[in-house]
C-alpha cells in the first residue's frame, strides 16, 4: 500500500476575500475591474509566458517584453510593473494579451485587452457605457475588459516568479 500523499490546496474564496479586503480586487480608478483567475484556468499561452518569465526568455518581443508597464489608467494597485506578451491564437502581430508583473511582490496579472480602450462619443452617459462594454467585448470575447490577478499558484511556482522578477529590477 502506498504511503501518504500530500496535496496542496488553496482556498480561492479565502484568497480572493483577502485581496478584495486589501483593495486589490474590484473597480480600478477607471472603468476596468480587477478580477481573479486561478493559474490552471489561464489560457495555455499565458502559462507559457509565465514559464518564459521564470526561465528569463527568450521572449517573442525582446524589445517590449520585460519593459515597464505604466498603469496609466490606474487599473492595478499602486506600484511598478513589467509587461510580457502573451501570444494570442490567430493573431499575427503582438496582440493585446499580456502578463503584467508587480516588481516588488512578483504578483501576476493577466489581461486580454492591455491598453485597448474603446472610445465612444455622443448619446447619454448610460448609453456610452453600454456601447463601450459592447464594443470592448469584441476585442477578445473570451475575457472581460480588465485585469485578472493570478491566484492558486503553488508556493514553489510563486517563489520562482518572485525571484525571476526581482532579477529583472
Amino acid at each position: 500500500m502506498p504511503g501518504p500523499v500530500t496535496v496542496t490546496h488553496t482556498d480561492m474564496a479565502i484568497e480572493e476575500h483577502a485581496m478584495r479586503k486589501a483593495g486589490m480586487l474590484g473597480t480600478g480608478k477607471n472603468t476596468n475591474r480587477v478580477y481573479s483567475i486561478d493559474y490552471d484556468s489561464l489560457p495555455p499561452e499565458a502559462r507559457e509566458t509565465i514559464k518564459l518569465i521564470i526561465e528569463g526568455g527568450p521572449f517573442p518581443y525582446p524589445g517590449k517584453d520585460g519593459s515597464a508597464f505604466g498603469n496609466r489608467f490606474g487599473d492595478l494597485p499602486e506600484g511598478t510593473y513589467l509587461e510580457f506578451t502573451v501570444r494570442t491564437p490567430g493573431v499575427t502581430n503582438r496582440g493585446a494579451r499580456r502578463i503584467v508583473a508587480r516588481k516588488t511582490t512578483g504578483q501576476l496579472f493577466f489581461t486580454a485587452c492591455h491598453y485597448e480602450r474603446v472610445g465612444v462619443t455622443g448619446g447619454t452617459a448610460a448609453e456610452r457605457t453600454v456601447a463601450q462594454r459592447n464594443a470592448t467585448a469584441v476585442i477578445d470575447t473570451e475575457w472581460r475588459n480588465g485585469f485578472y490577478i493570478v491566484t492558486g499558484m503553488t508556493a514553489g511556482l510563486r517563489s520562482d516568479v518572485v525571484q525571476a522578477i526581482k532579477t529583472r529590477l
